[in-house]
């Protein structure tokens, strides 16, 4: 039976839209990781504000039109590129933190430092493009950078809240802490890249850590002081 001019349509139409056996849609998600790989490793190396589309194309090995399909300028591929670099970034964090014990506060802090300045060491790229590169480009970009330091915050809090964060007395709040031990972190590492990250790691976690330490320990003692006043 002779196949229908609508069916055979719709079946041309579907190998269009496959390629040796993968979809459009999967390509196209392959042009757009590369796309977000070439940025990384032009705007970790060149600079975001001396690199061109035609570069990120260049790199990426695909041309302007295939750029166009997934991003809108070389803006909105910044902001994809950081956001892979932080989901990147958050994913070896939270796998450090499932190899120890995990009621150790202190050593949680420790192993979470760690493998955050080691990352940050092994691929300058993405150091130089979470604090430098995204730096003062616009309002959309400054927002992103906002949003990223409240949610590693908020990871703070609920990673501690069991320990540190519970309960405490006023006029402490958990916010507060989290993102005034976050902005630690912060300050520390873009001293550090700024300076070529001329200061071993070992030197870096300890110092760091100091901070983590003393906060905590902190705050249990006024979470036991604040219990035996309200007991008392």
């Amino acid at each position: 039976m002779a196949e229908s001019k609508p069916a055979a349509r719709a079946k041309a139409a579907d190998q269009g839209r496959r390629y040796r056996g993968v979809s459009e849609e999967v390509r196209r998600a392959e042009r757009r990781q590369r796309f977000i790989e070439a940025g990384l490793d032009v705007f970790g190396v060149r600079g975001y504000h001396s690199s061109t589309v035609r570069s990120i194309c260049a790199s990426a090995g695909l041309t302007e039109r295939y750029f166009y399909e997934s991003f809108e300028n070389s803006e909105d591929l910044l902001c994809a590129v950081y956001s892979f670099c932080i989901q990147r970034l958050r994913e070896r964090v939270l796998a450090s933190l499932l190899g120890g014990e995990q009621g150790d506060i202190e050593g949680m802090a420790l192993r979470a430092l760690r493998v955050f300045f080691e990352s940050l060491r092994d691929d300058p790229r993405i150091a130089r493009l979470l604090f430098v590169e995204v730096l003062g480009v616009s309002e959309r970009v400054d927002t992103m950078y906002r949003v990223t330091v409240e949610d590693f915050a908020n990871l703070l809090i609920r990673l501690s809240q069991p320990l540190l964060m519970s309960d405490l007395p006023p006029p402490l709040e958990a916010e507060l802490l989290a993102n005034g031990l976050i902005g630690s972190i912060i300050a520390t590492a873009s001293r550090w890249v700024l300076l070529g990250f001329d200061t071993p790691i070992d030197a870096m976690v300890v110092n760091v850590h100091a901070i983590f330490v003393g906060v905590a320990r902190h705050l249990v003692s006024a979470a036991a002081g604040h219990r035996a006043s309200v007991s008392g």
